[in-house]
Formats: structure tokens, C-alpha cells, sequence
């Protein structure tokens, strides 16, 4: 009897999974919306241990960085064709075949932090070429988007000229406050910065380590 009651919450969860009709993700509870405008959708995502999204869809063109090492599992209704994953859990899924149904939790000591990057502009328009730098790295260059890992040496400073695109800057490392890109002061993994188009960029890194960015170009 004990064994049975125990599992009583577990049943009822996954009925409710099935049960529930799925929300657009920009909706759903956990996946937090902190900043939109016509280029972008910065949806900060934060599941705690134990805890578990509601069953949600995933189908404007998006890029996902994953910020930690969290153990997870999913339930998945539907589900596009296979993702080309880059490196670094940092990639781009255009859900050009199919959305992604699904709803994720959390089966570990610490909380799920990713950043989903949804681009809504459905006209995207010609930028320069990619950047050439020893200090960073193309991940991707799709339709809508190109992706960077940047990074910034310890006590260094890093200038980009002014580009054609509006751009995201994600910071992939904790800061503490000690470092900046334009006047904004990065402390926690995963703080972000929107840059407008035909602005440049500056890095300035006061602390004792090498800190590494994610850099997207909006098209």
C-alpha cells in the first residue's frame, strides 16, 4: 500500500501531461520573458529540482544555450528533425519541418537555467560577413541568425566596430561585476545584453579569469 500511494503523484503528473493542451512557450510559466522587441525574445528559463515545465511548443526559429550541466528528462508529443547540435550546448533550431511539443523537468540538486533566443522577424535582410578573430569562433550561420563564443581575456578588454545588425550578447561564465559589455555590468551566468543595429561593442574584463560570451547576430 505504501509503494502505491507513493506513486500516486507521479501518475497524476504524467496524466496531466497528456491532458494538458500545450501552450506556446513564450507562455508557459518557467520559461520567462525579460525582454521583446520586433528582432527579438529573450525567454530566461529557470526550472527548479524536482520541478516540471508545463507541456509547451517550441516553433519560431530559436537559438537555445544551455547553462550548466543539469540533469533533465522530457516528454516529447512531437518532435522536428534531428538537431545539429554546435558546440558548447549553444545551437539553433529554425522549426521549419515541425514544431517541438514537449515539456522538460528537472531531476537534480540544482536549477535548470537556459536562455531561449526566439526571432520573430520573418524578413530577414543581408549583414556583413562573418567576423575573423583568434578570440572568437563562428558557431552557426543561418537564415535569421549567426552565432559567435567570444572570449575575453582576464584584465583584457575587447572593442568591435560598429556592425549593420542588431545583436545579443549572452554571458557564458560568472562575472561577479567585474566585467561589462557597452555600460552594462555582468555579474550572474547568463545575464544578456540587447545592442542595437550600427552600434559597436565593448568588452571590458576586470577580473582574474578569462571570461567567454555567446555573440548573435540578428538578420
Amino acid at each position: 500500500m505504501r509503494r502505491f500511494f507513493l506513486t500516486i503523484p507521479f501518475l497524476l503528473a504524467v496524466a496531466t501531461g497528456f491532458a494538458q493542451e500545450p501552450i506556446p512557450v513564450r507562455l508557459e510559466p518557467r520559461h520567462h520573458n525579460v525582454f521583446e522587441n520586433p528582432w527579438v525574445r529573450v525567454l530566461d528559463v529557470r526550472i527548479p529540482p524536482g520541478d516540471t515545465s508545463l507541456m509547451h511548443k517550441h516553433e519560431t526559429p530559436s537559438v537555445f544555450i544551455v547553462l550548466g550541466n543539469t540533469k533533465t528528462g522530457s516528454q516529447v508529443l512531437v518532435e522536428p528533425a534531428r538537431v545539429q547540435f554546435s558546440q558548447e550546448s549553444i545551437w539553433y533550431e529554425s522549426f521549419a519541418s515541425s514544431p517541438r511539443i514537449h515539456r522538460v523537468w528537472n531531476s537534480d540538486t540544482s536549477i535548470f537555467h537556459t536562455i531561449d533566443l526566439e526571432l520573430p522577424n520573418k524578413n530577414p535582410v543581408e549583414i556583413e560577413p562573418p567576423l575573423h578573430r583568434k578570440d572568437m569562433s563562428v558557431l552557426f550561420d543561418e537564415k535569421f541568425v549567426r552565432g559567435y563564443r567570444l572570449k575575453v581575456g582576464q584584465r583584457a578588454g575587447l572593442y568591435i566596430p560598429k556592425r549593420k545588425a542588431p545583436i545579443v550578447v549572452i554571458g557564458l561564465d560568472q562575472a561577479g561585476g567585474m566585467v561589462t559589455v557597452n555600460d552594462k555590468i555582468f555579474v550572474q551566468k547568463g545575464d544578456w545584453l540587447f545592442v542595437p543595429a550600427g552600434a559597436a561593442l565593448k568588452f571590458s574584463n576586470k577580473s582574474g579569469e578569462r571570461q567567454s560570451f555567446a555573440v548573435f547576430e540578428l538578420k
